[in-house]
This record gives C-alpha cells, structure tokens and sequence, in this order.
C-alpha cells in the first residue's frame, strides 16, 4: 500500500508540543500534556449528522506513536476513506 505524503516528519512527530498537529488526509498526531503521543485519523460517517445538523465525525484510534511510526500511521489512515464510513 502507498503511504500518504503529509506534513509531518519524523522529527516533527519526535518534538512537537501538546495538541492536535495534522499531517493531510483526516491524520492527525495528538500530543498530551503530559508528552504521550498517539495516532488518530477524523473521519465522517456517511449520511449521518450531529445535534447541529453537520456532517457527524469521529476519530479512530491508529496507536501510540512510540509504537507506530509516521508512515505506518499513513498507510493504515488509508484504510478509512476520510468521508466515507457506512452506517
């Protein structure tokens, strides 16, 4: 599978602060303020919307960033197309 191409580099993904930093493509890299890094990617669940009548979003989690790295998380964000989970 071909990974994604983001923003994010390794040593981005090593240094960067606490908060939600995107790498493209619904990734993103959350950083805790305590330092634990974790993968997620944002989706939208087809055809269903939230209390304020927007598209519904959810994240999942793809792991811990001390165990997958920055294109491994690349290449299993492409297994959830960014706007197309099926209810």
């Amino acid at each position: 599978m071909a990974a994604l191409g983001g923003k994010l580099t390794k040593n981005l993904v090593r240094t960067l602060g606490p908060g939600r930093h995107g790498d493209g493509n619904g990734l993103y890299l959350v950083v805790d303020p305590s330092g634990a890094r974790r993968w997620i990617v944002r989706i939208t669940v087809k055809g269903q919307r939230n209390r304020e009548g927007k598209p519904l979003r959810t994240d999942f989690g793809l792991g811990g960033a001390d165990v997958v790295t920055l294109n491994e998380a690349r290449d299993r964000a492409l297994e959830y197309p960014a706007s197309s989970i099926d209810q």
